[in-house]
């Protein structure tokens, strides 16, 4: 039986790790940059491509937020922005070459519908930030600010999971690298063109002590119920190397979506 769920658990991380490769993964570090060749969109807006990687060097063009540019290479020289350094980067607009400052390009974009998300990154102090800015049609954009669990992460677009009265989901999905790391992440929903943070989900273990683990199943997913989404909440204990993992309780719950909040409908707790 152990053997059984093992292969199970392997296959799952198989198909888990193959689905991530074909994704973009973000960091707290430079190390997570853009690639020579990656088409990027700005972040920023009224940005200044200039002729050399410096604040000082000229102005070729004033460029607005969404630009669409391609990356031809990173510079060695790099500016603080909204609390982290960030390189110059060479860049292609049009026909022209010239340099703009990495935290002034999107680390992604997502479509959902007509509406189009911006996403950058920030610091303060210890805590690292998403950014998201929505445009509108005439170019401007608002923006919102989520603190971060984790600093590695990808950028998902889920479609609407069968969701009533939704446009889209997005999920911000942490990858945690050892025992203690938050592996959870953060759920968006959109809803006539708004994103609305709906949740933040918990995945840690140590191993050999214990584990929390939260999710969410949607209607579209096995074992999901028709116009709710099911709320998972597991807490195992470790005892011995016979028992292995021992769950110690486990909490589920039917929400329902209403606007920007997430209802529950009914709860059930069993414990072993």
């Amino acid at each position: 039986m152990k053997a059984k769920q093992m292969s199970s658990i392997l296959t799952l991380l198989t198909i888990c790790l193959f689905a991530n490769a074909q994704q973009k993964l973000h960091c707290g570090y430079d190390d997570c940059g853009f690639e020579s060749g990656e088409v990027v969109y700005l972040f920023g807006d009224q940005v200044q491509l200039r002729e050399g990687p410096t604040t000082t060097s000229k102005v070729l063009k004033t460029l607005k937020i969404g630009t669409q540019l391609v990356i031809l290479g990173k510079h060695e020289n790099s500016w603080r922005y909204k609390g982290r350094d960030s390189h110059f980067y060479k860049v292609g607009y049009k026909g022209m070459e010239g340099y703009v400052l990495g935290g002034l390009i999107a680390i992604e974009r997502k479509v959902v519908r007509k509406a189009t998300h911006l996403f950058g990154q920030a610091k303060t102090g210890d805590e690292h930030y998403l950014l998201i800015r929505t445009l509108a049609e005439d170019s401007s954009f608002t923006e919102k600010a989520t603190r971060l669990g984790n600093t590695q992460f990808y950028l998902s677009h889920l479609g609407t999971k069968g969701v009533p009265e939704v446009e889209g989901i997005l999920w911000v999905d942490y990858i945690s690298e050892g025992c203690g790391s938050e592996g959870g992440g953060i759920y968006f929903f959109q809803q006539e063109g708004t994103l609305h943070q709906v949740a933040r989900l918990s995945q840690v273990s140590d191993a050999g002590v214990c584990y929390f683990w939260e999710e969410f199943v949607f209607p579209e997913d096995d074992h999901g119920v028709a116009g709710k989404i099911r709320y998972k909440k597991e807490i195992g204990e470790y005892y011995d190397e016979a028992s292995q993992w021992k769950k110690t309780s486990v909490e589920t719950r039917e929400l329902e979506w209403s606007g920007e909040k997430l209802f529950p409908d009914s709860t059930a707790v069993v414990n072993y």
